[in-house]
């Protein structure tokens, strides 16, 4: 029994849950099916950097870019160029057609204009490229392409309205609602490693290369946020009394008389049910009293409840997202995968204590749920998380599966740095490596102002090549909208978009 209740227990997502598209979805979606996947053809590494060369701001460090590797690496360097992409779990893709929905229907006029002329790559792209290069802080401390800096704390939230100012406009920059969807989506690649990646490498080159993987994958994950108060996910996982309310739109129940027009707009009411139709969670006032002898609901000292039913179906999209992308990255090329997983969201971002505990019972509760389909990948590494044990992980441990080519997958629960050399059994495995990115900035976020060392995110940027790979400013043909793909838990695979549609094809009738 978990210690979170029996509804932590149950299966989220579950298997055979299918999409449930409206009209507008699956015009958007068979759009799709014209979109032209990039080709596989010779990268031209000159024009890759003469294009790095042309980005408006300086790098945190030059040594991670590809202009300071050895020629001889240029054969593989343009393979990692080309194998990149920005991913996305497939119930994601369909929030993000609800949400275009919503926002053509109830959005501010700003917002209308904009998303009645969208498409879904088109969206994906504006996520990518609209972003802050950097985007920091409690008080939202931003960079912009423009090299503008600043504080946002006042103007980020009105981005998209009309109280929206120069130059945090809906024109230049992602709004706070985009945000929370854009820290759904991913990107992958294989890349260069230049260190073995510890917190404070900042960008030097390892001497000896035998005590590091030369070449791993590289994805970037996004937890949740609660430094903030009312927005991201705060306003899902979080009850409290000023935001729970009738007049924010919570709590609606469909023809409930107690509802007025006074209480609660039409959009508040719509912009709540768009998230409990993605999480299949209905909506909850604020009771002081939800937390008595509860396991799911937990009070904060602030009074403010934490709904770990909600934080752990969070988790569970990046989750599984993460395992599938690695299971066919090692299924391609006919390897094990490594997985290097780090906390996300488990920083300065928590919300209360035991989060790292719903983190990784949400993680063996996916692993379990996708256990048939991982059978490439070998073992899962938990570092950083200072327990050696908890629930059905733990440290020298093993997943038996029935399927799997070695009878199972490896579980290690210590501290090591993220590439550092396989040894042993796992030597010829393929290092699958996860680290913490945001929502809102390019790969490295602090990175670009300069701090090498102060979290994941510049310490990963400093150790591979993504400040430029996983750019879409620069790596423009490959981390773009067209080249979106799909993590399918239905399929067990990773699908470009236009493939994706293919195989759903018969829902879009």
């Amino acid at each position: 029994m978990s210690i979170f209740g029996p509804e932590f227990e149950q299966i989220w997502p579950k298997a055979g849950s299918a999409l449930k598209l409206t009209e507008f979805g699956k015009r958007l979606l068979k759009q799709c099916e014209s979109i032209k996947k990039p080709e596989n053809a010779d990268v031209d590494i000159e024009a890759f950097m003469k294009k790095s060369s042309e980005f408006p701001l300086e790098f945190g460090s030059n040594n991670c870019r590809v202009m300071s590797q050895p020629k001889d690496r240029y054969p593989n360097i343009k393979k990692q160029i080309s194998s990149a992409y920005p991913v996305i779990h497939e119930r994601v893709l369909q929030l993000y057609l609800d949400f275009l929905e919503y926002k053509c229907l109830y959005g501010h006029p700003l917002e209308q204009t904009l998303y009645r002329s969208l498409g879904l790559s088109d969206f994906v792209q504006r996520l990518l490229d609209k972003r802050c290069v950097a985007f920091v802080g409690d008080r939202d401390s931003y960079l912009l392409m423009t090299g503008q800096r600043g504080v946002g704390y006042s103007d980020y939230p009105h981005i998209g309205t009309p109280h929206e100012k120069e130059p945090l406009t809906l024109n230049s920059c992602i709004s706070y609602s985009e945000i929370k969807l854009s820290a759904f989506l991913s990107i992958s690649s294989s890349t260069e490693l230049l260190n073995d990646g510890n917190r404070h490498n900042e960008g030097e080159f390892e001497k000896d290369l035998s005590k590091i993987e030369r070449q791993g994958i590289v994805m970037g994950l996004i937890g949740a946020r609660f430094e903030r108060p009312h927005y991201m996910e705060y306003e899902d996982i979080i009850i409290s009394s000023q935001q729970n309310t009738k007049e924010n739109g919570y709590g609606h129940i469909d023809d409930d008389p107690s509802y007025t027009s006074q209480e609660s707009s039409k959009a508040n009411v719509e912009y709540r049910k768009l998230w409990q139709k993605f999480y299949q969670e209905k909506d909850l006032l604020y009771d002081p009293a939800l937390a008595d002898g509860s396991s799911r609901f937990y009070q904060c000292p602030s009074k403010e409840i934490f709904d770990n039913v909600l934080m752990k179906k969070r988790y569970a999209i990046t989750f599984d997202t993460l395992l599938l992308e690695a299971q066919s990255r090692a299924e391609k090329c006919q390897r094990q995968a490594y997985i290097h997983i780090v906390g996300i969201g488990l920083g300065v971002w928590k919300k209360v204590a035991h989060q790292n505990k719903i983190f990784l019972e949400t993680f063996s509760q996916r692993v379990q749920h996708l256990l048939p389909k991982l059978n490439n990948i070998g073992a899962l590494h938990f570092s950083w998380f200072h327990m050696d044990e908890w629930h059905d992980l733990k440290h020298n441990g093993f997943i038996e599966s029935a399927t799997h080519p070695l009878g199972g997958i490896h579980v290690f629960m210590s501290n090591r740095n993220p590439a550092d050399k396989l040894n042993g059994q796992f030597e010829n495995m393929m290092l699958v490596i996860s680290y913490a990115w945001d929502g809102n900035a390019l790969p490295g976020n602090e990175f670009w102002f300069g701090s090498l060392s102060g979290s994941n995110d510049p310490s990963t940027a400093c150790s591979t090549l993504i400040s430029e790979l996983h750019n879409p400013h620069i790596n423009t043909k490959w981390i773009c909208g067209d080249n979106l793909h799909i993590a399918s838990g239905e399929r067990g695979a990773i699908l470009h978009i236009r493939d994706y549609v293919e195989k759903i094809s018969q829902h879009l009738l």
